[in-house]
């Protein structure tokens, strides 16, 4: 009997030592990532249906791709990702994934990369302002594309493709001047 306590108390000792600290680390997340949304004013921007529209070139001629998005919201990261090639670019489209983070409920940035399956170089940066009224972000993508390694444009999403299309539309009507697809020919 001595034996046991001898061996016993220890070993409960540990176990109860991994388990509470197991608990904290889960408390701790949760609490983090209260604190997060509470840092973007509760906004938590997960669905299944958002929709893009892109500005963006192939072959050197401009065009609009659109694409059905998917974004998982942890506090302020925001992990997104196209379920879709863009129906009007089957040359230049492709499937890719973003890791954004999300600040004060307004602006969201980070990178996106293709799929490894997509054999693919195009990568880049995107910066968004978030119109929370709307539900709709309005951004710039810069990085590598179809048509070379410096290209950028607008970009919009939203809950609809054609509410996309149209911000979209709009904004390059109204900036029409201020965007540059820069195009590398080597």
């Amino acid at each position: 009997m001595e034996g046991l306590i001898k061996f016993g108390i220890p070993i409960l000792s540990a176990v109860l030592g991994v388990l509470f600290r197991y608990l904290y680390g889960i408390w701790a997340d949760r609490r983090k990532f209260k604190q997060e949304l509470k840092d973007n004013n509760f906004i938590d921007v997960t669905a299944t249906d958002w929709h893009a529209a892109w500005q963006t070139s192939v072959d050197n001629v401009e065009i609009i791709n659109t694409e059905r998005l998917i974004m998982v919201q942890k506090g302020n990261v925001v992990k997104v990702k196209n379920v879709e090639k863009s129906p009007e670019n089957p040359k230049g489209g492709y499937l890719w994934e973003a890791q954004m983070q999300f600040f004060q409920g307004r602006y969201m940035m980070g990178w996106y990369f293709p799929l490894v399956a997509e054999n693919n170089t195009s990568k880049g940066i995107m910066f968004f302002a978030y119109h929370s009224p709307k539900k709709m972000f309005y951004g710039k993508w810069v990085g590598a594309s179809y048509d070379g390694d410096l290209s950028n444009g607008f970009l919009v999403i939203s809950k609809d493709r054609t509410s996309s299309l149209v911000e979209l539309t709009k904004l390059i009507s109204i900036h029409k001047n201020r965007v540059n697809i820069i195009f590398n020919q080597t």
